[in-house]
């Protein structure tokens, strides 16, 4: 056994390479029936483990189930991302799903940075593109927890929702979720203490309102915009300097005030 792992199980460290080893071969022009296997094999885990969450009644031992039994599935997803052929692989489009419901965003946005760049399709129940659905799944949670507003549950980091904003910016989505991007985003920056981020909170949360009336954020944005002249009436009084920055307008609100 491994000096540093005592742990460690030499037939699982085996197991493990293997899956990497065949993920990494699949998508040669020509594959080998080994290949063809490796791939059955983790598809066929994937039924078993999608069977039996089937089973569960409650989310939250949904969520439990899938974080004990999801790093088996991180040498084959290792090995899809290093090969980086491009090839449908059901198994990498519903763990980076699955990494989402258990709150790993991290790895969720580097798997659906593949899925975009080769555009994969999401399992067909799914019945949406991948752009909305990481939206939608991410920022709801992040939505919910401001909503809530409980100190003690942490709430999903800037540098998450800034990865989301930068990864489906070039994608196409209905107003209505690219508006709660920006609305989530903006709930984020406002409560930085920067001054230029604030005004960055209060721009997205206008481009929000003229991508999508409903959004619900106009009495956010009358509440910081009294803030930020307060800021910028007493900048002494306050200690704080007010930096003007330049507002860039995204693709969305580009097209919105060109109609």
């Amino acid at each position: 056994m491994d000096a540093q792992h005592p742990d460690t199980d030499p037939f699982e460290v085996a197991q493990e390479h293997w899956q990497r080893t065949m993920a990494t071969r699949r998508g040669d022009e020509v594959m080998s029936s080994a290949v063809l296997t490796a791939y059955e094999q983790i598809l066929h885990r994937l039924r078993i483990d999608q069977t039996r969450l089937s089973g569960l009644q409650g989310t939250e031992r949904k969520i439990d189930y899938k974080r004990d039994i999801i790093a088996a599935y991180d040498s084959w997803t290792d090995g899809v991302l290093s090969a980086d052929t491009g090839q449908t692989d059901e198994v990498l489009t519903h763990i980076m799903i699955w990494q989402i419901d258990i709150g790993n965003y991290e790895r969720a946005l580097t798997l659906a940075d593949y899925v975009i760049r080769h555009n994969l399709p999401l399992p067909d129940h799914y019945h949406r593109t991948v752009g909305p659905l990481l939206v939608d799944e991410i920022c709801d949670k992040a939505l919910t927890i401001f909503a809530v507003g409980n100190a003690e549950v942490e709430p999903i980091s800037r540098a998450v929702l800034e990865g989301l904003f930068t990864l489906v910016e070039p994608l196409d989505m209905p107003n209505q979720v690219r508006a709660k991007l920006f609305k989530t985003l903006a709930y984020t920056l406002r409560k930085s203490p920067q001054q230029a981020d604030k005004e960055r909170a209060l721009s997205l949360m206008q481009q929000a309102l003229l991508l999508f009336s409903n959004i619900g954020v106009k009495k956010d944005i009358e509440t910081l915009t009294r803030e930020l002249k307060k800021a910028e009436d007493s900048p002494a009084k306050s200690g704080t300097t007010v930096n003007k920055t330049p507002k860039t307008q995204t693709t969305a609100a580009k097209k919105t005030a060109s109609r």
